[in-house]
């Protein structure tokens, strides 16, 4: 596929990179401004220096104390922006390319699609939805810490409160992991029937549950490869690395960059890769439907 639409990757580096790059931003912005909202006394600053751990934990419980409004004030703040910065590239992005797999699926299979309409609200409403569902792992981590309290009140058992955290948040992640899913299906129903943002949502349950093994095969594959990626890449920057001490550092720098640019691009790559695979799956259930349909047309008009 990409190599019969090349122009593919390009875009999906676009959207993905423009919203990484203003994350980047967002962080630089975020770690300046707490730089000059918290203030360190010289006494803080010669207890952090020094070697006392009592005056160390006083000093660092000072700094955290000035720090906390300021840094979820910040938090809050670039949270709410990242969220903007990724919904409108990954609306118009990942709208144009579902629509160009879909229709070039549809032409290779010979099936009818829904007529290529811009459906942008669709696509932003859905994607507003993978972001709310963040919503899921806060109820869990706020739900684990609720539970937590009612079964150790007193607080005497910290690896008690600690699993029971833990395992709210596990279920919480398997809950979201599993709605994101469907989340991210369900733009392919947008492009392949015109569906609106919750008819869309509806199909992708639909068509999650006929080709659960399907699609589950091909998620592994996928996250397979990248992680073997991702291992080799980790494998050369490791041994990169250790060639600090024989070549100059801005070299060392420059190839560290170079290999997580690369990773990146093959992780986008493959990332791509997986949706065109789900977008082929979606397009060639219709060739059975449409080619009896036709058949009992032409059946009928033979009679």
């Amino acid at each position: 596929m990409l190599r019969r639409e090349p122009a593919l990757l390009p875009m999906e580096l676009l959207w993905r990179w423009s919203f990484g790059l203003g994350l980047l931003a967002l962080s630089f912005f975020a770690y300046s401004h707490l730089r000059q909202a918290i203030l360190l006394s010289d006494t803080d600053e010669q207890a952090l220096n020094g070697t006392d751990p009592f005056t160390f934990v006083t000093a660092a419980g000072n700094v955290i104390a000035q720090a906390l409004p300021p840094l979820v004030r910040t938090l809050t703040q670039v949270f709410s922006a990242g969220c903007v910065l990724w919904i409108i590239p990954a609306t118009l992005g990942r709208g144009i390319i579902t629509r160009v797999l879909v229709r070039r699926f549809a032409t290779e299979y010979a099936v009818r699609v829904a007529p290529d309409a811009p459906r942008w609200s669709a696509y932003a409403i859905l994607k507003c939805a993978r972001v709310l569902m963040l919503l899921i792992v806060l109820i869990g981590y706020l739900g684990g810490g609720y539970l937590a309290a009612l079964v150790n009140p007193a607080g005497d058992s910290l690896a008690l409160a600690a699993l029971i955290v833990f395992a709210a948040l596990a279920v919480s992640g398997v809950v979201w992991s599993y709605v994101n899913w469907l989340l991210s299906l369900s733009p392919i129903f947008v492009a392949r029937d015109g569906l609106s943002a919750l008819d869309s949502v509806v199909a992708a349950i639909a068509f999650a549950r006929q080709n659960y093994s399907r699609l589950v095969s091909i998620a592994v594959w996928n996250s397979t490869l990248r992680g073997v990626a991702a291992t080799v890449i980790s494998l050369v920057g490791v041994s990169t690395a250790a060639l600090r001490s024989s070549l100059p550092a801005w070299v060392v720098t420059s190839l560290l960059i170079l290999e997580t640019l690369a990773y990146l691009v093959i992780s986008d790559a493959f990332l791509l890769a997986r949706l065109a695979a789900y977008a082929s799956v979606a397009v060639r259930e219709l060739v059975l439907p449409q080619a009896l349909s036709a058949a009992d047309h032409s059946g009928k008009a033979v009679l």
